[in-house]
């Protein structure tokens, strides 16, 4: 059937069930956008600035691992790249489709003309120009292949001329290579060398990250088999729920429990960027999917393949340890600290609202299956705290940590899950980075609760420079009342300025059927033990 690239491309992307495409709409696009329309089955999800669209496309990626895919003009390629540098350091299978000048003007000095591949190549292990109509869809194929193949970044440039030219072309079905099922070898690594550090250890400490998501039972079997306490890193809260009696939550500034300071092996599921700075000077067996995951000092004991089966396996050789009775002393202890901090934060009525009394609020009041997208600044160290996860999800940016990804984080979890409750939790500098993309959340219609920290400061930077005797300018953040301005973009506004009112408002707004934002007014609070 004749079809034009335009057509062709939106009937490949509906074929291979991508359900939305994020992105702002600009003349050297507006033929496929016409095309994604008439065939109906692809949503175009039009938001504020491209940074959110790629922003959002990395997260569809990072919550469900099928191929998350944004779209721009020629000249938002460059806003684009902050979302895409977050795909490619974190490893995420993400396809940005942008504009290009007509053919005839490539390569000379005309509007909005740039080496896009130069540009997109530094955060992207696939980047190619569509220079003729017969290349157009077998490079979309190497590209989707490269992106989920390698889980990262892959970019095509198309020419504003091409949407128009004509092809013969089917939609095909949808290699069972691409569904991001990989295929992986049992083990890779010495199995016989773990064995032997983990039987030798006596305390020892069992770090959850992301690449856990797929193997709790696993994990537990293994931590209670080893006798290992267990610190879920702040990307991965919820795999294990903070109930449970081995994990003595997370590590960073406000609590770092002794099982961390005194473990003497540690066995790293995946990576834990944050958490990493914690860890005192034993032996790591990190334990991933792929040898490229695998962190260079780590080369030498670390375990690849599938995460579930490695963990099988380790348990059944560890059969017969003896746990250590003093080293569950140890976690009961560090339980039982952890418990009476938090109890302390909950009767912290202080005003301004110190931010861990905000978290042990947040505890009450979030349903046990949310989803929270958290953006960059202090408040995540109280929430690494403070924050008791049950089987919620949660959003982060393990290697790149840009603010202003919160928002759009959370837009991207509620397209795909629509009936489950989303929340991002942001700073006031955050939101102001992607205020626009709180306006896109109610134009379409999405009831995401943004919960803003608002203590006018970039805090963490202020906490960095505190720490290095510094007195930079530029550190405090404009005062501005965000109720009002959530409820002049057409969302539900709330401010909370004493502790009285905490349980109550969010509540109240985490029930609501429509876009919300909370400000909760918080005190700039020093971090105890900044790394």
């Amino acid at each position: 059937m004749q079809q034009t690239i335009a057509q062709a491309l939106a009937g490949q992307l509906a074929a291979w069930e991508v359900g939305t495409v994020f992105g702002v709409a600009g003349d050297d696009i507006l033929p496929l956008l016409d095309a994604l329309v008439a065939e109906g089955k692809t949503r175009f999800l039009p938001t504020a600035h491209e940074a959110g669209a790629a922003f959002m496309a990395a997260n569809q990626a990072r919550l469900t691992g099928e191929l998350g895919v944004c779209m721009a003009s020629a000249a938002g390629v460059v806003n684009l790249l902050e979302g895409l540098a977050d795909a490619y350091l974190d490893g995420l299978p993400v396809l940005a489709i942008t504009g290009q000048v007509t053919a005839a003007k490539i390569g000379r000095p005309v509007l909005q003309y740039y080496d896009q591949q130069r540009l997109v190549g530094t955060m992207s292990v696939f980047s190619r120009l569509v220079v003729s109509a017969t290349s157009a869809l077998p490079l979309f194929f190497l590209a989707v292949s490269q992106a989920m193949g390698r889980q990262s970044v892959s970019h095509l440039s198309f020419p504003q001329d091409i949407w128009q030219e004509t092809i013969e072309f089917e939609p095909a079905e949808r290699p069972s290579l691409l569904t991001g099922e990989v295929s992986l070898p049992e083990v890779g690594g010495d199995l016989n060398r773990a064995i032997n550090l983990m039987t030798k250890a006596k305390r020892p400490l069992l770090v959850v990250g992301k690449r856990g998501r797929g193997a709790p039972g696993e994990i537990k079997l293994l931590a209670e088999v080893w006798g290992a306490a267990v610190l879920v890193a702040q990307e991965a809260k919820g795999i294990i729920p903070d109930s449970w009696p081995q994990v003595v939550g997370g590590a960073g500034e406000n609590w770092l429990p002794r099982a961390v300071r005194e473990c003497d092996c540690l066995l790293l599921l995946g990576s834990a960027s944050y958490e990493e700075a914690f860890f005192p000077p034993v032996p790591v067996i990190q334990v991933v999917s792929h040898l490229a995951e695998v962190k260079e000092e780590y080369l030498w004991d670390a375990l690849t393949g599938k995460i579930s089966l490695i963990l099988k396996l380790l348990a059944a050789k560890l059969d017969g340890y003896q746990v250590s009775s003093s080293w569950q002393e140890t976690i009961d202890s560090d339980k039982k600290e952890l418990k009476n901090l938090l109890i302390r934060d909950s009767q912290d009525n202080s005003i301004p609202i110190h931010p861990a009394r905000f978290i042990v609020a947040l505890n009450r009041v979030v349903a046990e299956d949310a989803i929270i997208a958290l953006d960059t600044g202090a408040f995540n160290r109280w929430f690494d705290r403070g924050f008791q996860a049950n089987k919620q999800q949660i959003l982060l940016s393990s290697f790149w940590r840009s603010m202003g990804a919160g928002v759009p984080a959370a837009n991207a979890a509620q397209v795909h899950c629509p009936r489950r409750q989303v929340i991002a939790l942001v700073g006031d500098g955050g939101l102001l980075m992607s205020l626009g993309e709180l306006a896109m959340a109610v134009k379409n219609q999405l009831p995401v609760k943004i919960l803003v920290v608002r203590d006018r400061v970039y805090n963490l930077e202020k906490n960095k420079a505190r720490a290095e005797g510094l007195a930079p300018a530029g550190l405090e953040v404009p005062d501005v009342d965000l109720a009002p301005l959530a409820r002049a973009c057409g969302a539900l506004g709330f401010r909370i300025e004493e502790p009285f009112q905490l349980e109550a408002t969010l509540a109240q707004a985490l029930s609501e059927s429509q876009t919300v934002l909370v400000e909760i007014l918080c005190r700039e609070v020093p971090l105890l033990d900044l790394r």
